[in-house]
């Protein structure tokens, strides 16, 4: 199909014709490359600014969660995450249970917002983002342990630093004949990962009985 010079006028005076007229004209990029970055940009625009967050939440560039552990921060691959610093009921928390707590329910809703879109945060970005220092970042840590809860931050889960290893916890939590769901919510979890970690306890233990039979006598 032929285009007519009214088609390439009406396609010019559209905001992606004039971008790639400027484009070609101004930096000599060919159509093709002018086609190609519009929609890169037209992508990047749509991720990161038309309908991405809601007025009271940010956009934060956080490790992606398939990130091992021990690499660098500068070499990890970051995703944009969507994270909720307000909404109605933190007034609420704060009044009933004063600022600490409303720290922690920020620290812990934060976290698993991230969590949940596929990337972990650090203690020290939680302390960039809710504007405290990392001292109370680690003070809050340290009790939802105590309480048998844990936030869902990159060294939870990928067991860097000290503590004991969250897998522990969560089959510690599930012999003690807690339901999948129940550990999910305590431990900020998903579902999924308790379930599979479960299942290779089980199976490494039927292994090991297995093996410890087979050498019997």
């Amino acid at each position: 199909m032929t285009m007519n010079s009214n088609d390439t006028i009406d396609i010019v005076k559209s905001p992606e014709g004039c971008f790639k007229q400027n484009v070609i004209d101004g930096y000599g990029l060919s159509k093709v490359e002018a086609d190609v970055l519009w929609d890169y940009v037209l992508k990047f625009v749509k991720e990161h600014y038309q309908d991405s967050r809601f007025d009271n939440q940010i956009i934060f560039y956080a490790v992606s969660a398939d990130e091992p552990a021990g690499k660098p921060v500068k070499d990890c691959k970051l995703i944009p995450v969507r994270l909720t610093l307000y909404s109605h009921s933190d007034k609420k928390i704060k009044q009933r249970f004063g600022v600490y707590n409303l720290r922690e329910h920020l620290s812990v809703r934060v976290a698993r917002e991230t969590y949940s879109q596929g990337a972990l945060l650090s203690q020290t970005d939680l302390a960039d983002i809710l504007i405290i220092d990392k001292s109370t970042i680690k003070r809050i840590v340290r009790k939802l342990k105590r309480s048998g809860a844990s936030i869902t931050t990159r060294g939870e889960i990928k067991d860097i630093g000290p503590g004991a290893s969250h897998k522990a916890r969560i089959i510690e939590l599930l012999l003690k004949r807690y339901q999948p769901t129940e550990v999910s919510i305590k431990i900020g979890h998903s579902l999924s990962s308790i379930t599979r970690y479960f299942e290779n306890f089980i199976f490494y233990n039927q292994s090991t009985e297995t093996i410890s039979g087979n050498a019997s006598p």
